[in-house]
């Protein structure tokens, strides 16, 4: 006689029948439990791309589906490495990050700052190569899509083709206006912008105030507004005696947000955010 695998089903079913057949009771704790383990569920946080006015509930879903399950990294780990080949597509779940690039001497310039929900590497999509790197600046939580599942699924919904889309625009909008503060705004302006640009992607405003936390170096902010760190603390110091900003413990106050607004020239029309598109609306 054979050995059956006493796991199974089919083999279950048959000795509790033949238990019933027989008299012989069965006590619900000798049989054994074949409840197939229910599918995990995606990953669920806030993201950019989710977020996205061109999805459909489907498409949303497919997207969510797609994902793998979230893996903590620690800080300063090469997500991308410059100049290395394109992989997979990656989503900040909890942490920051940044694209950088560097020059032959070793300096090295943010191009990005990735705050939770960003989508780190977009050009994957399109380019065997990246021309930049990607870096964890604070312990990280990250997302992966495979690169040919994403191509697929936008090849198969114009509203996740979309949403990349409107994505690569916003991130194109925001590297503008760095490079605006880089080629004429005065030091103290760049960084009143940038934490003005901080305070609003991060949702942080309230009755004209806002406070969020900061989990940057001075070193970090030197290498996103093109400054020495020692010029950072400088115009740290000037916004901190003026009272545009308080800053403490690796957080930021804002007690007046429209005054920061005025010192770093910041209007927030190039973030879009809570707009709705035009193309959305036809």
């Amino acid at each position: 006689m054979t050995d059956e695998n006493k796991t199974d089903p089919r083999y279950v079913n048959r000795m509790v029948s033949a238990r019933a057949q027989g008299g012989v009771p069965v006590r619900p704790d000798r049989v054994l439990d074949i409840t197939v383990p229910p599918r995990p569920s995606p990953p669920v946080f806030d993201s950019r791309l989710l977020d996205s006015p061109f999805l459909s509930r489907v498409e949303r879903q497919a997207l969510r589906e797609a994902m793998g399950s979230p893996t903590l990294v620690s800080a300063y780990t090469d997500l991308v490495r410059e100049d290395g080949r394109a992989g997979d597509l990656i989503l900040i779940a909890h942490g920051w990050g940044g694209r950088y690039a560097t020059t032959r001497q070793g300096g090295r310039q943010f191009l990005a700052l990735l705050v939770p929900g960003d989508v780190a590497n977009l050009d994957t999509l399109l380019f065997d190569r990246l021309d930049y790197g990607v870096l964890t600046l604070t312990e990280a939580s990250i997302v992966r899509l495979r690169r040919g599942d994403v191509a697929a699924l936008a090849a198969q919904h114009p509203g996740i083709a979309r949403s990349f889309t409107w994505l690569a625009i916003q991130d194109n909008a925001t590297l503008g206006q760095w490079t605006l503060s880089l080629g004429r705004r005065s030091a103290r302006a760049r960084l009143a912008h940038l934490l003005c640009e901080l305070s609003t992607r991060l949702a942080a405003e309230h009755q004209g105030r806002s406070r969020f936390r900061l989990p940057l170096t001075q070193e970090h902010l030197a290498d996103v507004l093109g400054l020495t760190s020692v010029h950072v603390n400088r115009m740290m110091r000037e916004l901190r005696d003026q009272g545009l900003i308080e800053a403490g413990d690796r957080v930021i106050t804002i007690p007046n947000v429209a005054k920061l607004h005025r010192e770093g020239d910041f209007d927030p029309g190039y973030l879009h955010a809570g707009s709705v598109p035009v193309l959305h609306l036809v």
